[in-house]
Order: structure tokens, then sequence, then C-alpha cells
């Protein structure tokens, strides 16, 4: 199986990309939040993947990050959610959002996505809510969402910050989602960005 692709970005598709591996090019299909934050073509491009079967045929799903194929693999676990539906929710929602809408169960906020109806949205909140085997960061999340509530308006700040340092948004969003559950209330921008920025270097060291 495939886990993870490392090359090239060669070519994007209206729900894919062609990511040339060294002579070998992978088509994969990736969500539509994940080509909002690509490169310029012929840029490296690291994917994580996941093999799924669609039309009887073997497709590679890709993702930027490693939470988001956690994700994944997680909400195909859900009746009714194959490949198709999961990359769509992966495409309107962060990592994030949809821990959220799980723990809190906030099911209108799943279908906002795209073939994600009220029944669907409520079948995934009522079957992932109690799951023990979920993404780590949404295991932090309901513990800090108990104690108190994330100032939203700064943590979409402290993102536009990053993004405008030049990091890739899905990895800002991660950074600060993960900064914030370490901080008490009140929540400022000015230490969100620092304590974010820590987030990196720690993942890069």
């Amino acid at each position: 199986m495939i886990a993870k692709l490392s090359g090239t970005l060669d070519r994007i598709y209206d729900d894919a990309v062609l990511i040339d591996t060294g002579g070998v090019a992978y088509r994969v299909l990736v969500s539509k939040r994940a080509l909002s934050n690509l490169n310029e073509l012929n840029t490296p491009l690291v994917l994580w993947t996941e093999t799924v079967m669609r039309n009887e045929q073997p497709h590679l799903c890709g993702f930027l990050e490693e939470q988001e194929i956690d994700w994944f693999r997680i909400l195909t676990q859900v009746q009714g959610v194959g490949a198709k539906v999961a990359l769509a929710i992966l495409s309107c929602l962060t990592t994030a959002d949809i821990g959220d809408a799980i723990i809190n169960q906030k099911s209108a906020i799943l279908a906002k996505a795209d073939g994600v109806g009220s029944k669907l949205a409520s079948r995934i909140v009522l079957e992932l809510k109690g799951k023990k085997d979920l993404p780590i960061m949404m295991r932090d999340l309901s513990i800090k969402t108990s104690t108190h509530a994330l100032q939203s308006k700064e943590i979409n700040d402290a993102v536009s910050a990053l993004v405008n340092l030049g990091y890739n948004r899905n990895d800002a969003e991660s950074a600060v989602t993960k900064a914030s559950l370490k901080m008490t209330p009140p929540i400022t921008l000015e230490t969100l960005v620092v304590l974010s920025l820590k987030e990196f270097q720690a993942r890069y060291a």
C-alpha cells in the first residue's frame, strides 16, 4: 500500500493532482481545500495517501496533512460515507471544524458539505461522537471545550497572520488550533501567534 508520496507537482486537475516521484507519476484525488493550498507547478509536493476503490478501480486519495488522512479514514467508516463524501467534507471543513461538529453534535455544520444531507450528517455525529480512536487533536479539544470556548476571531486572525508570513493555510490552521488548546482565556492574538510559531519550530526541529 502506498502511504506517502514525495515528488514534484506536475499537473493540477479539477479534483486531483499529478505528482511526479522521479520517473513515475501518480494521479491523486484531493480535496478542494488541498487544491487551494498547492504551490506552483514543478515545485516539491508531499502527500499522505490512502488507496480506495472507486467504480471498481483503485484510486489514490491524497492529503497535505497527516491529520486529514486520519479523519478521512474515520469518516469512511460511517455507513454511507465513501471517499467522495469524505473528501467533500474535508473540502468544506478544517479538521478542527469536523472535531468540533462531532463533539458538540453540530450536524448542521457537516451538512454544509456537498453530498451530505441532514440525515447523513446526523448519522456521522451519532456514530463518531463516542469513538475512542479519533484523531488526538479532537480528544484534546473535547477536554478543553468543556471548560471554555475558543475565541474564533483571534484564531482566524492568527491563521491569517501565519498565512501572510508564508505558511500553508492547512499547516497554519493546525498550528493555531494546537496552540489555542494549550492556552487559558483570555486568548490574545499576539500570544496565540507566538505559540503557533513555536508549534512550527517543534514540528520541524
